[in-house]
């Protein structure tokens, strides 16, 4: 088969350096029949031709009646941006060379030292430069759209934006192609088609006899790139009038591989037969490898977010079950104390010693056990939304004397300060004593916990009119900022590593919880080395019930 001729286009005025050129390329004897010769005088012609036909290079003068200097350059590049051009000029000037060059051209050949030798030589090394410069550029912009679709996958998790995602990627290296991607159904069994690019999607059987056998299921299958030329009398087609329909006559199947297991597979489709060079198959796989990650990550999501949502129901009917089975145990529980109140009292007789011993344990086991099921129905309400609170009026400074003294002995035994401030003693609020102590009280033993040296301090303020504030601050080890947001996670621990800091992780999210219940705020600050301060912030008078 003959090789095409390299066609140039000849921009010159001067009619007799274009025959010196013509008699130049004559020269080239048995090789003129490779080159073919397009002359114009004008910068304006060169254009026309330009946009009427291909050319492989521009021989460019730069003295035109209608375009003077390297400005000329410039013109024809907006034109045809990857055509290579060899700049003509009289003048050996080397300032002028350099401009023409940064202009993009990629030779310059000075009229009258122009022989066969130089003027094919430069012929050849202008088109082979651009082509490679071309091959640069067109892997510099696959490397980038690589980097898009990882960044961009990355950045959801949403299944339907990361297929749209990959097609978009697809469509802006190969805008002529037409592309769906193929997911394997829940069953594993059928290759269910949820995206498409270029495609008239209607006209894609939702169901097709025989098309697990087809070309995309072969892809998933062979877990290798697939080529079809021909496709449409392909006896392995499935949709063959899609095909016609649509004028697509090449199929291309690369598959979605995640841990050797094929998650789907990604169609293109060409109007023409040999659309798909190798460099192009070996690209569009390593698309589709990284958007497979992506699809296999959004699918596990998607399937964690069903299960938390069960979960969460799971956990509505636990805590109404917890609720109830404590209200049950209220019953059985009293009636024991009320046994043990009347053995005490001496209704059924006279008890020794030993015996009112035995039933104050009965009593006070009773008490307990009573107190551990009003906690829990307590937390089942919170969770429910539906607990209610006992506000009275509090005397602030009692409050915090009567924490100081319950917290006394804890301290000593670490060494540590416990500092309480003192309010004046008119200082008053009405919220809930009992849960407004066990907010307090969680986080002053967990800033005892994590304080190895130094004090822990507690201080209360009147910030306004209608908002007070409490203040639990200490000296120990302090946070992390990232770490800040997730302490008052559920079962979130700072540091699990050490001993004395071990717990089931519950404290610090039931004092949100309940400061949420009070209509208040709890906020953190820290830093590590030097501690943490606890702001809780509360209305002066709080709602009797629950914020819905």
């Amino acid at each position: 088969m003959s090789r095409r001729p390299t066609k140039i286009l000849l921009v010159e005025d001067n009619p007799a350096d274009a025959k010196l050129l013509q008699a130049t390329f004559d020269e080239v004897g048995s090789h003129a029949s490779e080159i073919e010769l397009v002359e114009v005088p004008r910068l304006a012609d060169a254009i026309r031709r330009l946009q009427e036909a291909n050319f492989d290079l521009v021989l460019l003068g730069l003295s035109l009646p209608d375009s003077q200097g390297v400005a000329t350059v410039a013109r024809v590049k907006e034109v045809r941006p990857n055509l290579p051009i060899v700049v003509l000029t009289g003048h050996d000037d080397d300032n002028v060379a350099a401009n023409a060059l940064r202009q993009g051209a990629q030779d310059y050949l000075v009229k009258g030292q122009i022989d066969r030798r130089i003027l094919l030589r430069a012929i050849r090394y202008a088109i082979e430069r651009k082509k490679s410069e071309a091959e640069i550029n067109r892997q510099l912009e696959r490397q980038r759209i690589l980097n898009d679709i990882n960044s961009a996958v990355a950045s959801t998790l949403d299944l339907q934006s990361v297929m749209n995602i990959l097609l978009e990627k697809v469509g802006q290296v190969f805008p002529q192609f037409g592309s769906m991607v193929h997911l394997l159904s829940p069953q594993k069994d059928v290759l269910e088609a949820l995206v498409f690019r270029n495609v008239d999607a209607g006209s894609w059987q939702q169901t097709v006899p025989g098309e697990n056998k087809g070309f995309n299921s072969i892809t998933a299958h062979m877990k290798t790139p697939l080529v079809i030329k021909n496709a449409q009398n392909d006896p392995r087609s499935r949709r063959p009038e899609f095909l016609r329909r649509n004028g697509f006559v090449c199929y291309l199947g690369l598959p979605l591989i995640v841990k050797d297991e094929a998650v789907g597979v990604l169609a293109l489709f060409s109007k023409e037969n040999d659309a798909f060079a190798d460099a192009d198959i070996q690209f569009l796989s390593t698309l589709a490898g990284q958007a497979a990650i992506a699809i296999h990550n959004a699918q596990l999501y998607d399937k964690l977010k069903r299960a938390n949502e069960t979960l969460e129901q799971t956990l509505e009917v636990k805590s109404i079950l917890t609720g109830v089975m404590a209200h049950e145990l209220k019953t059985p529980i009293q009636v024991i104390m009320g046994s043990a109140s009347l053995l005490a009292d001496g209704m059924c007789g006279e008890l020794n010693q030993e015996q009112r011993e035995r039933v104050g344990k009965i009593e006070a086991g009773s008490e307990e056990m009573l107190r551990l099921i009003e906690s829990s129905l307590d937390m089942a309400r919170l969770e429910r939304g539906k607990m209610p609170l006992l506000v009275t009026e509090i005397r602030v400074r009692e409050l915090l004397a009567e924490l100081e003294s319950e917290f006394s002995e804890a301290f000593a035994e670490k060494g540590l300060a416990l500092e309480v401030s003192q309010p004046p003693l008119d200082s008053t609020i009405k919220s809930d004593r009992v849960k407004l102590k066990e907010i307090l009280r969680n986080i002053i033993d967990n800033a005892r916990k994590y304080t190895a040296h130094g004090k822990v301090s507690l201080e209360f303020a009147v910030k306004d009119a209608d908002r007070v504030e409490f203040v639990v601050s200490d000296t120990g080890i302090g946070i992390k900022a990232e770490l800040l947001p997730k302490i008052f996670e559920l079962f979130y621990q700072v540091e699990p590593s050490q001993k004395e800091h071990a717990s089931a992780g519950l404290g610090l999210n039931i004092v949100k919880r309940l400061v949420g219940a009070m209509s208040g705020e709890i906020d953190v600050t820290s830093e590590v080395g030097r501690g943490s301060a606890f702001r809780v912030t509360f209305p002066r008078e709080i709602s009797t019930h629950l914020p819905q």
